[in-house]
């Protein structure tokens, strides 16, 4: 039997499945680890970092209100800034949804068990001397999103060509790079309101109001540990991400609910499943960006450049923050 049949076949799901749920027994997951040492306390706030963060807000704060009023005066002289093309509908059918988030359960439950042993070992065996903080979690990230990534690409080789189906393939990505880069910075004062009002609510219902754990364990570490971690959040997580979320479960539920129906169920998805409670308002509205930058253009070469620089500013800007 071939791989394309496998990936087709009602056993190989119910395989998944039933891996997945041995992976609940106990005594898959490792010991729970004893607490670690705390992180010493944070250095007084450098007049510097102070003055780059709020460089950091102002800019893209003047820039994206500057793009959105004009945006708003072209369109209002009947100028098209943002080009429409004919959106490709996707060939496969609405059953793939429910096989891609098996199999994208899975590889979370692998991968995240595979994590928590190489931190027990990591525990045990004294690996900290050589192997940097904050580069574990971020390679799990990005071998999850490959996994989910390649997987959908094969799911959809039966239908034709992956790059193709799933808007990998654009004449002109320089172009739409740019129009990508465009819409983050529109979509930017948006972004700081939401965060405002977050910061704002989130004490009043008990919610922490601190960095993920993950940029706090990026604070400090090794340079190569950095590059790597810079390389995964900026490269590797947008492409994969957009290929997964935009070029298949945004095409695939466009056929069932339109355009409008489509963007807001992905953007919601998209944002919860990150995990990042404080972090769902950004999440919808990037997501609902960069579904809307893909059913605009027909290819994924704007929703990527988007979401690279969305993710290299919220990088940035967690790092410049936790220096302060």
């Amino acid at each position: 039997m071939s791989a394309t049949r496998v990936l087709h076949h009602p056993a190989f799901y119910a395989a998944l499945l039933a891996l997945c749920a041995a992976s609940f027994v106990e005594g898959v997951l490792p010991p729970q680890a004893a607490p670690g040492v705390m992180a010493p306390a944070p250095a007084p706030v450098e007049r510097e970092a102070a003055f780059a963060t709020a460089a950091a807000v102002l800019i893209p704060l003047l820039l994206g209100a500057g793009l959105a009023v004009g945006y708003v005066v072209l369109r209002a002289h009947n100028v098209l800034v943002f080009p429409r093309c004919e959106f490709p509908l996707a060939p496969w059918p609405g059953w793939h949804l429910l096989r891609a988030g098996i199999a994208l359960f899975t590889f979370v439950r692998g991968v995240g068990i595979g994590l928590a042993w190489v931190r027990h070992l990591q525990e045990a065996e004294g690996w900290q001397r050589w192997l940097p903080a904050g580069l574990l979690p971020v390679a799990a990230s990005n071998l999850t999103m490959l996994l989910a990534c390649g997987f959908t690409m094969a799911l959809v080789a039966a239908h034709g060509s992956p790059l193709s189906l799933l808007g990998l393939r654009e004449p002109r990505p320089l172009r739409r790079a740019l129009l990508g880069v465009t819409g983050f910075l529109m979509l930017y004062p948006l972004l700081y309101l939401a965060r405002l009002v977050v910061e704002t609510l989130a004490p009043r219902v008990g919610l922490p109001t601190q960095p993920p754990e993950l940029l706090v364990q990026l604070a400090g570490v090794s340079p190569l540990a950095s590059a790597v971690a810079f390389f995964g959040i900026v490269v590797v997580t947008p492409l994969a991400e957009e290929v997964f979320f935009r070029g298949f479960f945004y095409a695939t539920l466009r056929r069932q609910l339109g355009p409008l129906g489509s963007i807001l169920l992905s953007a919601l998805v998209f944002a919860f499943l990150h995990s990042h409670l404080l972090g769902v308002v950004h999440l919808f509205l990037v997501g609902f960006l960069f579904a809307y930058l893909y059913e605009r253009t027909g290819s994924l070469a704007a929703s990527i450049a988007a979401h690279a620089a969305y993710n290299l500013y919220v990088l940035l800007l967690a790092s410049l923050t936790i220096r302060s």
